[in-house]
């Protein structure tokens, strides 16, 4: 297992790289706004805004590059080699599994120093640790759904149904703002604030605590199916 995650690393290196480097440039960024600005931009402004969209384009970052891991391989030849390890296709799958839940644990501990970091600059009064687990938990369930479609139909089309799927989600999401209750937030000029503040209540505080074992639940059935589809995704492959 150790010499594939070793074989992830050194194809994808650049990858990794700019993963590294956009994390680094985006909580740089919300450090120097958090000294330039202070705590005033968070409480009056869209601080906790811009805060939330960098992190989450952080937390992006390892599923916009997670294409070129899966395309190196497709190839039959890259195939039947995978095949043929002592760990057969289940290591060779786990170890792409692996890879990508390593990019995303290093972008959450990242973005954990920074928002420590933030927090003591901004005199306690924002915190996005909350935030983060989230993002990171709903991160990894997207790459749960779409990962084993990428290795069953490849690639390319792994784009497209990661399209449909994000599709998906925006709809249920306007779904849910034109039927759901949504006063937290029309009654409010601060929306983060306000739904950090929903994700504390009490109405939903045990929801959000499952979340993160849902997440990993599925990320788990996810890795689980995709060593089942992978020989049926191999015969697709061109030579």
């Amino acid at each position: 297992m150790r010499g594939l995650l070793y074989k992830n690393f050194r194809i994808n290196f650049s990858s990794c790289l700019l993963i590294l480097i956009t994390a680094f440039v985006c909580c740089a960024s919300i450090i120097a706004v958090s000294i330039v600005s202070g705590a005033d931009f968070i409480a009056e402004n869209d601080g906790a805004l811009m805060f939330a969209v960098l992190y989450y384009f952080v937390f992006m970052m390892p599923s916009l590059t997670s294409n070129l891991l899966f395309e190196s391989d497709e190839s039959r030849t890259a195939s039947a080699f995978a095949m043929s390890l002592p760990q057969c296709s289940k290591g060779h799958i786990e170890s792409k599994y692996w890879y990508i839940l390593i990019q995303y644990l290093v972008v959450l501990f990242i973005t954990f120093l920074t928002d420590t970091v933030t927090y003591g600059i901004l005199g306690g009064t924002f915190s996005a640790a909350m935030m983060l687990v989230l993002i990171f938990c709903f991160r990894l369930l997207i790459s749960a759904i779409e990962i084993p479609f990428v290795i069953r139909f490849g690639s390319q089309k792994g784009i497209a149904i990661k399209g449909l799927v994000i599709a998906f989600i925006v709809m249920l999401v306007l779904i849910y703002l034109m039927f759901g209750d949504i006063s937290w937030l029309i009654n409010s000029d601060d929306p983060i604030k306000a739904f950090m503040n929903l994700v504390k209540s009490g109405n939903i505080i045990f929801p959000i605590s499952l979340f993160p074992f849902f997440s990993i639940a599925a990320y788990w059935l996810s890795c689980k199916i995709s060593i089942i589809v992978f020989r049926r995704g191999a015969e697709n492959y061109e030579q």
